[in-house]
């Protein structure tokens, strides 16, 4: 085994992430087969949006089963869930920075974009999400001024070029 990794819970991890994959590749093809077919303009029914998704999420939800059927075999399904190891996952530093993670994504997603420009939604993502992993609350903030400055030009440059490649290159537009 690798030093460090606890290699007998790798198929406990197998497992959940498994039902997560499941879940998440299901939504994927619901999602896909309600998009619009665009038969109604006589367009090519494999140029409809929700092929690709479609495709994939079917994809990911066979390789989710094989893994969901592997971590069983390999008494993955077991947990040994306890409360003190709930409370153990949910104050663990990795799973804080997830939750995080999916917090300011999920707002991004959901309240910024569609209702502020494309831009300003992606700069204020980006500088938000470089701060709050890369800044540290416990030291001044004249100390850490490189931080701050680091991700307002990161954000500003990701913003820009992404609007630019979507715009430009792809020719779409952005909200």
């Amino acid at each position: 085994g690798r030093d460090g990794m606890k290699t007998h819970n790798l198929p406990k991890a197998d497992f959940v992430t498994a039902l997560i994959l499941l879940i998440f590749s299901t939504v994927i093809i619901l999602i896909s087969i309600r998009m619009p077919r665009m038969e109604e303009v006589g367009a090519n029914p494999y140029s409809a949006p929700g092929i690709v998704p479609g495709f994939l999420g079917v994809i990911l939800f066979c390789l989710s089963n094989i893994l969901l059927v592997r971590s069983i075999r390999q008494d993955g399904h077991s947990l040994g869930l306890t409360w003190q190891r709930v409370l153990a996952f949910l104050k663990d530093e990795s799973s804080i920075r997830v939750f995080l993670t999916l917090i300011i994504s999920g707002i991004y997603g959901i309240g910024l974009l569609g209702n502020v420009p494309y831009l300003l939604a992606t700069f204020v993502y980006v500088m938000v999400f470089i701060i709050l992993f890369e800044y540290s609350f416990h030291q001044k903030l004249n100390e850490q001024v490189k931080i701050v400055f680091f991700s307002f030009v990161q954000a500003l440059l990701t913003a820009g070029t992404v609007a630019a490649v979507f715009r430009y290159l792809f020719l779409v537009k952005l909200p």
